[in-house]
């Protein structure tokens, strides 16, 4: 019997997959069938997501944005963003106050939202933390955790991340 349940829920999890794949590619939004991406979320057209990429209902996508294998919650994310390997932004935190962090021990907390510009490029191995805002124009560097705002132009990295410079854009 165990068996049994397993194989269904297996094949509704498969059928869900399908059903998602189908749904983003006909809006214009290219997600390989490896992604699992909410139906839920908001992904603007020509966003392109693939690897093993997890994008849940709380996100939300402006255009032309990419990412391989990258997990978004709790996130409003600009227009044309890189975001490389491996990043991570939005996931939930767990309360440390309590007996226990696991969430069998407390209520639902209510998780702010990271807020990512436009043009920000996100380093691989990177993680931006809930309530975090990142303006535009800005670099993480690759395994930077960060968990403060960054101002406009400004190059951070480190864990936590910190300024490690500026960024000069040409006239054009």
């Amino acid at each position: 019997m165990k068996l049994i349940k397993s194989i269904v829920s297996d094949l509704l999890l498969f059928f869900e997959r399908v059903l998602s794949y189908l749904f983003w590619n006909a809006k214009g939004v290219r997600i390989t069938f490896s992604c699992n991406v909410s139906r839920k979320a908001k992904i603007a057209k020509g966003c392109v997501f693939s690897g093993h990429s997890i994008i849940t209902e709380n996100a939300k996508i402006g255009v032309f944005t990419y990412g391989y294998n990258v997990n978004i919650n709790n996130a409003i994310i600009g227009e044309y963003c890189s975001l490389a390997p491996d990043v991570k932004i939005g996931l939930d935190e767990h309360p440390l106050n309590k007996i226990s962090t696991h969430p069998h021990f407390y209520d639902k907390i209510e998780q702010k939202k990271a807020i990512i510009g436009d043009h920000v490029w996100i380093g691989a191995n990177a993680i931006v933390l809930c309530h975090v805002e990142i303006k535009d124009h800005a670099v993480i560097a690759a395994g930077a955790v960060v968990n403060k705002d960054v101002n406009e132009h400004v190059i951070v990295g480190g864990v936590p991340a910190k300024e490690i410079g500026k960024r000069y854009l040409d006239a054009e």
